[in-house]
């Protein structure tokens, strides 16, 4: 039977090598990658991933780290990162074990316990206890998010300081001086959400930094009007020549309500959004976007966590997109 020092040995690298290859670590060159890849089809080696997990005391399991409750929009969008964490976990050899409820305690009993080998952690706050309590018990934890200080965890999000400033460079091009800003709810920045904070804060300064006057709006929860609030928006501010939309359920209802006003997009209002790429082709959204790619963010938050369960003790590793902004003709 090949088995792992075969694979090695075929392809000139070290086991430990191999093993990372498996993991999907993050750090292995694809040229190494490739070669390990071609050993394995050649030899035909498959990987028995109870008996790496029995031999290595691990569980094969990865803890995702949720509150177990959103606004009926954010539930079904966190459902599409659990599904597709969960399909990326299988792809490495991983299971995953969903963890609402109070996060800290539920954390330390899953670790007590040995259920999981490590922790992604969704809805990061700014100060989040749960980033306090996986350094402080040196739990192998990778931070989906974008707080002020991660603690020294590993983190991977969007880049909102390129994505933002690619927005207002792209609507200074085009002159636009007013632009209304719809943001979240006032629900999430009274959490303190990392990913909130961190692009309003973002796109503010690149306004700034081109006198764009920015005007900003959000509702007042999760579950409010998305299309009152774009009427709202028009009524406030009518010299605004363009509007930035950080909000799904606003820019999901937008175009209709943009046509049911007698807009013309963009001859009337620039708009431009953030949306997920993969719901962004489904739903045809009409507008120039960043669009954010939920496979490739939770393929590498799997990836990041495999790696760290390898290697505990190795640098901190922080991974941010710069995804595109796509422009619709």
């Amino acid at each position: 039977m090949v088995n792992i020092s075969d694979v090695a040995r075929a392809a000139g690298v070290s086991k430990a090598t191999v093993s990372y290859v498996l993991s999907g670590d993050s750090r292995i060159t694809e040229q190494t990658a490739d070669k390990v890849h071609k050993a394995i089809k050649e030899l035909g080696y498959t990987v028995n991933h109870a008996a790496r997990a029995l031999s290595a005391n691990e569980t094969r399991t990865f803890g995702i780290v949720s509150p177990a409750s959103h606004s009926d929009y954010l539930s079904a969008l966190f459902g599409l990162h659990v599904f597709l964490i969960g399909e990326c976990a299988a792809q490495c050899g991983y299971d995953t074990l969903f963890i609402g409820g109070d996060g800290v305690d539920a954390m330390r009993r899953a670790w007590a316990s040995r259920k999981v080998d490590g922790f992604i952690l969704m809805d990061v706050r700014d100060d989040d206890a749960r980033m306090r309590l996986a350094v402080d018990e040196h739990m192998p934890t990778v931070v989906f998010g974008s707080p002020a200080d991660s603690f020294g965890l590993d983190v991977m999000d969007s880049d909102f300081v390129k994505e933002t400033s690619n927005i207002i460079d792209f609507l200074d091009g085009e002159g636009h001086r007013d632009v209304t800003l719809v943001l979240w709810s006032r629900q999430i920045f009274r959490k303190r959400l990392g990913f909130a904070l961190r692009f309003h804060e973002a796109i503010m300064n690149a306004a700034q930094a081109k006198g764009i006057n920015m005007h900003v709006m959000c509702p007042s929860d999760d579950d409010a009007d998305p299309s009152s609030l774009i009427g709202q928006a028009l009524a406030d501010y009518p010299q605004a020549t363009a509007m930035v939309i950080y909000n799904e359920p606003v820019t999901i209802v937008a175009a209709q309500t943009f046509a049911r006003l007698g807009i013309d997009i963009p001859r009337d209002l620039r708009v431009v959004t953030v949306f997920p790429k993969q719901l962004a082709h489904t739903m045809k959204i009409p507008f120039a976007s960043v669009q954010t790619d939920l496979d490739e963010l939770t393929k590498t938050a799997v990836q990041l966590l495999a790696s760290r369960v390898a290697n505990r003790d190795a640098p901190k590793q922080e991974v941010l997109f710069d995804f595109p902004l796509v422009v619709e003709q």
